[in-house]
């Protein structure tokens, strides 16, 4: 049952189209189906209405998680199903011809550059682009020997998602023989519902990602719980009053881009106070984060949060759409939900893919402790520690910093090197082979801030 759902829209078209998916699914799993609907629902709007104050258009980056074998295909089953009732305009009352609807589902990958852009100025501006392998598509493109076309697309990925905002231009191209040259482009909104398994998706959590915004720029709805049982009577067909009312929204979108013309949808004043302390409060977290890492997660969190909030309100009413109260609470709820999900796997290690060699950089680490512990004070490189510090043994991190970050155990991990090096220090810890003192402790005994560590475990670090 979804009835209870908590992920589901409170209420709604998009929450209709939600458990359609959900419940013509095979296997029906509630982050397969939300993410599908998300998907759908942005590649219709996302270039037609408008957030609330800054504009920004409504296309989203979606990916939904699950394992092998699942059930996270049903989520382009669903979307497809939905698209091609609009199409056929079967039923009473239902837009007899939308042939154009189909526009609003584009290609599930873009071999270049030119080709996506083609495809956003002569075919359609707004749009999703379906993905079921997006966990293997994003590791190719940024993998360090991936192809300069995948190179561009990834780039090209980064500067459409905020591209979509009523009144920007997308600047075209233009080459030796004219009939390739591509025209500017209209706010193009490029939306991506992408599918992808624990181990395809996380593998691309790097600082590298983070830093330039890639992965951030994904809501990403991970499938945690048990796998769901066999659905005996999936429903094939949507409801016709959910397909006549999916096909109004397509005609009035397809309507205001032919036009250039949006929506901007509206806010209730107590909504917009709980978005602009969710605003405020991610500022400081981000101001408080100790790695790139975990505060690029959240970089995008409030816009993010307004392009659902107004998704949902769409599909309450898309002549006039409001974001009330609830619709922002379910929105915000949603983002953390999603956000958190990455960040406790970032915070465990669980990132970054198969490729570490974690044997090598536990090497390492045995080696630098061993280091600092067998050399005289005066021959460390740069230790910036009091004497009594190092004749007690105690190892500061930012001696291991200093002496690891830079080895190509840690260098090449594609979590980035931080992020290898805390997975390694902490395997340690949980081993009982290092303790961290307290901050208070090595404040009044050394008059030092940061974290530092206590061999526990001697002969760990004999002989490296």
């Amino acid at each position: 049952m979804t009835q209870n759902n908590p992920l589901f829209p409170p209420y709604g078209a998009l929450r209709a189209v939600v458990e359609f998916i959900y419940h013509q699914a095979p296997y029906p799993i509630p982050e397969v189906a939300l993410a599908a609907g998300l998907g759908l629902f942005a590649g219709i709007t996302g270039r037609a209405y408008q957030t609330p104050d800054p504009m920004a258009g409504l296309n989203l980056y979606v990916m939904c998680v699950a394992a092998t074998g699942k059930g996270k295909d049903a989520g382009q089953v669903g979307i497809h199903r939905l698209i091609n009732a609009v199409v056929q305009g079967k039923g009473d009352g239902m837009l007899p011809e939308l042939a154009a609807a189909k526009g609003f589902v584009g290609p599930s990958r873009f071999v270049s550059e030119p080709a996506l852009l083609r495809h956003a100025a002569t075919l359609s501006n707004s749009f999703v682009s379906i993905m079921p392998e997006g966990g293997k598509e994003i590791r190719r493109m940024t993998d360090p020997k991936a192809s300069q076309h995948d190179r561009d697309v990834s780039n090209l990925w980064l500067k459409l998602y905020g591209s979509s905002a009523h009144g920007s231009v997308y600047s075209g191209s233009s080459y030796a023989d004219n009939r390739n040259n591509i025209p500017d482009i209209q706010a193009p909104a490029l939306s991506i519902y992408a599918e992808g398994t624990p181990s395809t998706v996380f593998a691309n959590v790097t600082e590298d990602t983070m830093a330039d915004g890639l992965i951030p720029r994904f809501l990403i709805l991970e499938s945690v719980g048990a796998w769901p049982e066999l659905n005996r009577t999936p429903q094939y067909q949507p409801p016709e009053d959910l397909t006549a009312w999916l096909a109004s929204l397509c005609e009035r979108a397809l309507r205001l881009n032919q036009r250039n013309e949006v929506v901007q949808v509206q806010i209730a004043p107590d909504a917009a106070a709980l978005l602009e302390s969710f605003r405020v409060e991610l500022r400081r977290t981000m101001e408080r984060a100790d790695e790139d890492v975990a505060g690029s997660l959240w970089s995008r969190s409030h816009l993010r949060a307004m392009k659902l909030a107004s998704l949902v309100a769409v599909g309450v009413n898309f002549d006039v759409p409001t974001i009330t109260h609830d619709l922002a609470v379910w929105a915000i709820n949603l983002e953390v939900h999603a956000t958190n999900g990455v960040s406790k796997r970032v915070d465990s290690g669980e990132v970054g893919g198969m490729d570490n060699d974690e044997a090598k950089q536990a090497v390492e680490l045995i080696r630098t402790v061993y280091r600092y512990v067998a050399t005289e004070y005066h021959k460390l490189p740069k230790l910036r520690v009091p004497r009594t510090m190092h004749e007690e043994k105690v190892v500061p991190l930012s001696y291991l910093q200093q002496d690891l970050l830079q080895k190509k155990a840690f260098k090449d991990d594609r979590a980035g090197a931080n992020a290898a090096l805390k997975r390694t220090i902490q395997s340690f810890l949980d081993a009982g082979d290092l303790q961290e003192i307290s901050r208070a402790q090595l404040a009044e005994k050394f008059n030092k801030t940061g974290r530092a560590f206590v061999i526990t475990n001697p002969a760990r670090f004999i002989g490296e």
